[in-house]
């Protein structure tokens, strides 16, 4: 089986809420579509960040994957870095190679008849927990950072996250919750984490994730506030292996990272450092399937808990993502999962959550396919590589 050509799409995906954290504040998101055509007619389907950079770069590797077998990942993923330093784009370059990669391992999957959660060894389980995400604060539309300011200075203005945590839990049975801090204000924060604790009582999973926004001393300092409300795990509350170290040398609760931890050099400082019990891992800045399932056997073997990491993928993305966790025996907590938030998908099929879980799919591959239409009235740009 060989690689004949590979069609890029830059999509843009509308949400049906404005997300604000101290990272973004936006009411749309991008991703790339990619399908890679074969000899055999059959087509794999993958997914990556939809940046400019991201999508340019996927192009440009797309077109050294012409005539290859996509059923040789590991040729190709020698052919793209046998090293971490031989990949000079960083966490892009990784995330061009991961959507390329998941396009090949669908196709694999679709030419043998397995599933990919098969072709990893198999699912132990089907139903797979996600988790809510939340806003800083609920807005009407985008707002610019002095407004929310105004919106953050009051604590009692995070009662809005939690009505709308309440109303996920009634449409969708979550049963897991991941508040996005704006990392503005210690008390705003603190008052809409107690605030989730009482509503949603002492049974909910609730993360707290300011990515990495705070200082060492403030976010250790908030932490310690945070620890009464027995929360799930903090995520990212400061920036470095050094800051998350520290802090997590003064906190009772879990520490888990998606920001600092992100490659496979990474690991052996962070597990020397004790910096972290989960690493929460992206599928994408991983850079693949193949480099993820590495990563999640060295943390069983240091004894770190794997968590998978997401925003607002499509469904290719999101269903990528319970493969993982259907097949990796270290990931035990909820998916991150921000696919209900999506206003416009790709898929001929709809992704339901009931009682706060999703379903794996039990066809070859992935095991999900593209409605055009809903692709093409998404779509801002296209690449054909061939």
């Amino acid at each position: 089986m060989k690689i004949t050509g590979i069609t890029l799409r830059r999509i843009k995906l509308p949400l049906d809420m404005v997300y604000v954290s101290s990272m973004y504040v936006m009411n749309d998101t991008y991703r790339t579509v990619i399908e890679l055509a074969t000899d055999q007619g059959i087509t794999g389907i993958g997914e990556t960040i939809g940046t400019e950079e991201c999508f340019s770069l996927t192009a440009t590797l797309a077109k050294g994957w012409l005539g290859r077998d996509p059923r040789d990942r590991l040729g190709l993923r020698r052919s793209f870095g046998r090293s971490v330093a031989e990949n000079r784009n960083g966490r892009t370059g990784w995330s061009a190679f991961a959507g390329l990669e998941l396009a090949a391992w669908d196709a694999t999957g679709k030419a043998w008849g397995l599933s990919l959660a098969e072709l990893m060894g198999g699912a132990i389980r089907r139903d797979i927990e996600v988790v809510c995400p939340l806003p800083a604060t609920i807005v009407d539309r985008v707002v610019s950072r002095a407004e929310l300011m105004e919106i953050f200075a009051n604590p009692a203005n995070g009662a809005g996250v939690v009505t709308y945590a309440l109303e996920q839990r009634r449409r969708h049975g979550f049963r897991c919750f991941k508040y996005k801090s704006a990392a503005a204000s210690a008390a705003y924060d603190l008052a809409v984490m107690q605030g989730l604790r009482d509503a949603l009582g002492p049974e909910a999973q609730l993360r707290f994730d300011p990515n990495a926004a705070y200082g060492p001393a403030e976010a250790t300092a908030l932490c310690q506030r945070l620890e009464p409300l027995q929360l799930e795990f903090y995520e990212d509350p400061t920036d470095d292996i050094e800051g998350l170290a520290n802090l997590r040398a003064r906190v009772g609760r879990p520490v888990a990272t998606n920001m600092c931890v992100i490659q496979l050099d990474h690991l052996p400082v962070a597990i020397r450092r004790g910096a972290i019990d989960v690493v929460l891992a992206d599928l994408f800045m991983w850079g693949g399937i193949s480099n993820y399932r590495i990563m999640a056997d060295v943390a069983a073997s240091f004894g770190l808990e794997v968590a998978i990491h997401s925003l607002f993928e499509t469904g290719i993305g999101t269903i990528a993502n319970l493969h993982l966790a259907a097949a990796i025996p270290r990931v035990q907590r909820a998916n991150d999962s921000g696919h209900h938030v999506i206003a416009a998908d790709v898929l001929a099929d709809d992704l339901p959550i009931k009682d706060g879980r999703m379903r794996l799919p039990d066809k070859p591959g992935l095991g999900i396919a593209i409605d055009p239409q809903r692709l093409a009235k998404v779509t801002v740009k296209e690449a054909i590589v061939q």
